[in-house]
This record gives C-alpha cells, structure tokens and sequence, in this order.
C-alpha cells in the first residue's frame, strides 16, 4: 500500500502551470457565466436595426471590416465598466475575458476605436431612441410628464490659456505690423526669383506670410466672438468692463464657468430630457455658455416630434421659471412645474388685506430680502392690478413711472418701472434701499411676464405641485450622477462642440441602456413569479 507523498513545498501549487498542455481545452463561452452583464449587453444590442450603420459601408471593396454592432457593444460596455480612454480599451480586448467574449477574440486597435467613437453622431442618437422606443412598446416610458436638467463637464482646455478681447485686439495688432513689415520687403524685392527660390510661384504668398493671414483670420473671428459674449454679458454682469468675457484657446467653442466643485473653469453644459415613469433620457444636447434655460422649448418639441407623443408636464429646477418658458408653455397648454429663482419665504408677511398699511413691526424680519443687496426683495412689494401699482412694506404707493427696453441673453423686451415718490423720512428706508437718503425713491420693475409669474407663485404654492415636483430631482438627477461618478466624465475627452456632443451621446446611450436592461430584469423577474404556481 502506498504511501502519500508529501508536499515539497508549502505553498499552493498552480492549478494549471503555464507550460502545461491541456486535453480538453476551454472555450471563451465556457468563461464567461450566464449571469454576466456582457452578456446581457450583448444580446440587447443584437435586436437593434443596424442598417443605417451598415449603409456607410461599401460593401464589396476592401479589407472585410469589423460589423459596425462589435464596436458598438465594445464602446458602451467600457462606459458602463467606466473605461473611456481608447488605449485602455484597446487593453482590454487583449487581456480582459469579457472584452474577448464580446468581440470573439478579435484585436481592434485604439485609432479603430477612436475615431469610430467620434464619426458617427446621427447613429448614436438613433440608437438610444429606438431603447426608449423599446420601453415605450413594453409599456414602461410614458413620456407624458418630463424631468428637464442641465449640468457642467469641464472641457479638454488650459484654465489659464485664454484670451479677451483686449489681448486678442493687442496681439492682432502686433500682427498687422509683422505682416506689414513682410509685405514691405516682398514689394522692395527686386527679383522675385530669388524670394521665391524654393519653387513658389510667383502668384502665391510665401508660407511664413500665409501662415499670418491664417492667424490673422483666426483672431478676428476671436474678437468678433469676445465683442458679442461681452454685449450679452452687460446686460446680467454687475461689472462686464472689470470681468470681460473670456475665451479658452484650446477649445474656443468652451466658455469659463463656474465649476460644481467651486472656482472657474472652461466648461461645456450638457443637457438630458428624462421620462419620469421609467428615468430613461428621451432627448440629450450639450450647449455653449450658460443657457440651459433657453433649451426648453427646443427639447419639448424634439420629444413630441420624435416619439409623436404629447407632453403634459415638465419639470425643472429654478433655471426653467424664465418669463419666456412661463408664458410659452401657458400658450401650449403643458405644466410647468419649476419654482421661481426668488428667495423663500414662508407666509410672506407682505401679502396682506390692506395694502397701504404697513406690515405689522413683529414682521418685519420675515419680509423676504435680495441675496445680493441684502435689502427688501422684489417679493416684499405687492402689486395692485386695479390700480396698476406696487405697495411697498410701509404702505406706500409706487405707480407706474415709465417704460424701457431691456436686453437680456440677447432678447429685448419692454420693461415698466415703478417708482416711489414718498421715500422721504420713512423708517424701513435701511432695510429699503442702499442709500436711506438719495433723492430717487426705491424702483420695482416688471415685464410681459409678470402675470405667468404670479400665476406660476400661486401654483407652485399647491400642496399637490410640491409634492409632484418632489419626484424630479431623482429622476432629473439621476442621469447626471450615473454618468460622471459610475461612468467617470468629469471632463470630456474631445474638443470642439461637435466633439463632446457625440461623446455625450455615447454616455446617455450607454445610461439608456443600463436602464433598459434594470427595467426588463424587473420585468422578467414579475413574470416569474406570476407564473410559479401556489402552494398550498
């Protein structure tokens, strides 16, 4: 009877050493469990119409390429792992398991990733509609009550590397004279032979003087573009000529903004529409500047057009209680749940029976007050639509005293004034205004819009509004947080506003379809236990 040997060594030996042969070798399904996600994303994106990505392709000259579905898979599963560098995913599919089950032991280099990654922004788009078309046949995406929400994601440019509209003045300048300067020897040049020896012809610039028209071209279009930002800036920045617009040169189309996490920053606002029923997004976009407000009513219609589909409700933040989005959504008949960008105040004292008696000294603290000047808000003036006038807190009168345009984002409206005349001596006059003593009395001021902004107040004061309106910041939220904690886009990786609109679109596509495959286990968990039989 034999004796057991004993181990030599005392640590584990390898299961199966490297030079070892195997008999019965092991297939890459056999790697891969059942209850992987690859597998999940794979047999998702095996039911979409891949036509339309097909139909860039020849088809019959060539080198046989790589089924536009593969690169797709690969791109959306490295999102969802939070892998966004081409290089790294080019890793990946040589040593990763997954990547090599998902591409069939193929080897797809990074430029291949990358720039099929940047070409194909019609594509994407139709790609993560057809999920949410998808979550509408199954009946899980209504689309009748939306969420609306913006954010920031820092651009691929250099904070410091700006410029203004006086540096660019100034450096355009200097380069007039250098251009001066050449074209003057170019004319005292007596043999154009030899200025032009390297083969030029004599009807064309030299390249070091070309290469100045170019630059030239370049910051005159950057000025054009400074002059405009810094006249729409005057109308909504205390002191446009001491902080004048900026531009980054490393993506001009990227403009500094102020960063979530505090400071300034070159910055892009990308944009999600979310369906509140199932939180899939419905209709994505990135913007220059901060404008996210004015894409309201561009959204809504995208949705309406694309779905064919009506909207009832949209909600948003405080950004979206514009005057323009309150009288345009009234005039289309859909809800718009957004409070108004005013400070709080519970049971504004300020309304109250008599208008021209002052609010009561014990209130006096509760009057709602300006963030910035620290004194009585617009909100502490009550208006009077019979007499078309204002009550200030000390019961006093302020009547209409005239009308201005007013520029704002780049739109001109009309403006009425409001102006107390008997400010004079009055003892709220410190709480009133910056200077108790000057001689103009304090100035409220409406537009059109005043009256949606009333109506708005008043609805969004309903008990049944603030709880509705509670459901939107995880639905609104939500698309924002996945991306740029789980998906790891803190910052974009291409340049140009085309560029990081496509590379929001791939990060929304892949959110979609993380929500898409939640929603169908959900549902095929239900069924399952649906069907299991009772015991009895």
């Amino acid at each position: 009877m034999s004796k057991r040997q004993p181990k030599v060594s005392y640590w584990q030996d390898a299961p199966m050493p490297r030079c070892q042969l195997v008999l019965f070798a092991e297939t890459l399904e056999d790697r891969i469990p059942t209850d992987h996600p690859v597998r999940a994303v794979d047999e998702m994106l095996d039911r979409l119409d891949w036509s339309q990505w097909e139909a860039e392709y020849h088809g019959s000259f060539g080198k046989p390429p790589i089924h536009p579905s593969i690169l797709c898979k690969v791109l959306l599963f490295a999102i969802l792992r939070g892998v966004r560098s081409s290089r790294k995913i080019e890793y990946e599919i040589k040593h990763s398991i997954d990547f090599i089950w998902l591409v069939s032991g193929r080897t797809i280099d990074h430029s291949t990733v990358s720039n099929f990654r940047r070409d194909h922004p019609t594509q994407v788009k139709k790609m993560y509609r057809d999920m949410v078309r998808l979550a509408i046949d199954l009946k899980v995406a209504k689309l009748s009550e939306l969420c609306i929400d913006g954010s920031r994601v820092l651009a691929n440019a250099n904070r410091y590397k700006t410029l203004t509209a006086e540096k660019a003045q100034r450096l355009l300048d200097e380069l007039e004279q250098q251009i001066a300067s050449a074209m003057k020897e170019i004319e005292t040049s007596d043999e154009l032979d030899e200025l032009f020896d390297d083969g030029q012809k004599a009807d064309q610039l030299p390249p070091a003087l070309r290469d100045m028209e170019v630059r030239r071209a370049k910051l005159d279009e950057a000025i054009a573009k400074l002059q405009q930002l810094d006249v729409d800036r005057s109308s909504w920045v205390k002191d446009a000529k001491k902080n004048p617009a900026q531009l980054p040169t490393t993506d001009p189309d990227s403009r500094i903004l102020p960063n979530k996490e505090g400071g300034y920053a070159a910055n892009y606002t990308p944009m999600v529409v979310t369906d509140e029923a199932c939180g899939m997004i419905v209709d994505a976009d990135v913007l220059i500047g901060n404008v996210e407000h004015t894409a309201l009513p561009t959204m809504v219609d995208t949705v309406q057009s694309e779905y064919d589909v009506t909207v009832e409700t949209v909600m948003g933040d405080t950004a979206y209680s514009s005057g323009e989005n309150l009288t345009e959504m009234e005039e289309r008949k859909i809800e718009l749940l957004s409070p108004l960008a005013e400070p709080k105040c519970q049971d504004n004292p300020a309304i109250r029976d008599d208008l021209s008696q002052p609010v009561a000294a014990e209130d006096l603290d509760r009057l709602p007050l300006n963030p910035q000047t620290k004194r009585f808000d617009k909100t502490a003036f009550v208006y009077d639509k019979a007499d078309d006038c204002y009550y200030c807190p000390a019961g006093k009168k302020l009547p209409r005293s005239g009308s201005e345009k007013k520029v704002r984002h780049g739109k001109t409206g009309r403006q009425l004034n409001y102006t107390c005349y008997d400010c004079a001596g009055c003892p709220l006059a410190d709480r009133c205004r910056a200077n108790p003593n000057a001689k103009k009395g304090r100035k409220v001021t409406h537009d059109v819009h005043e009256s949606a902004r009333r109506r708005q107040r008043a609805r969004m004061k309903t008990a049944e509004a603030k709880e509705r309106y509670k459901r939107r910041q995880h639905a609104g939220e939500t698309p924002f947080a996945n991306i740029k904690a789980c998906f790891s886009l803190r910052r974009f990786s291409l340049r140009g506003i085309e560029g990081v609109q496509t590379e929001w679109l791939w990060h929304c596509t892949a959110f979609n379809l993380k929500r898409l495959l939640n929603i169908l286990a959900a549902l095929r968990d239900n069924t399952q236990q649906t069907e299991q039989p009772a015991i009895a």
